[in-house]
């Protein structure tokens, strides 16, 4: 069975001396290095996750600047095409306002000329019909080669007027 012999008890005693001496020596400063380690890795975690949401923050902050570049940029272009469109109607109004003038002036210098060409016209009918005249009291006798002349030189006036 069992016997109690001194040995046992310093065994025992040996046994709890060793686990004391562990305990203080050996699992304090291990579970102390543990812990520090714990208390590291976590810091290391917490400024990870720290990092990661200042990132996650500047990507918002990106996609948001993106975002109103991209509205800008859109405003800018509406603005420049819609001047571009008025530019354009000013360009082609005043083509037309130019055109119309143009056209106006052309009218009035054909009008111009017209009236010159039947004036000049009108002046040569009445020195023909004066010379007709002139040289019908001048001569009587001369009447159809008068007549003759006078057709002749009106056919020269209006040839030269065409």
């Amino acid at each position: 069975m069992l016997r109690l012999d001194i040995n046992l008890v310093f065994t025992i005693i040996n046994l709890l001396i060793w686990y004391v001496l562990i305990r203080k020596f050996l699992f304090k400063p291990v579970n102390k290095i543990i812990s520090q380690r714990e208390a590291a890795i976590g810091a290391r975690y917490e400024e990870a996750q720290k990092l990661s949401d200042e990132a996650q923050a500047a990507k918002q902050e990106y996609a948001d600047f993106q975002t109103r570049m991209d509205e800008e940029k859109s405003r800018v272009i509406a603005e420049a095409q819609e001047e571009a469109r008025a530019q354009y109607k000013q360009i082609v109004a005043d083509a037309h306002i130019r055109a119309d003038e143009i056209v106006e002036e052309s009218q009035k210098e054909a009008k111009l000329q017209k009236e010159r060409i039947i004036g000049k016209a009108q002046q040569e009918i009445r020195g023909l019909i004066l010379d007709a005249a002139e040289q019908s009291l001048g001569s009587a006798q001369n009447d159809g080669a008068l007549y003759d002349q006078f057709l002749a030189k009106a056919g020269e006036a209006s040839h030269a007027e065409s």
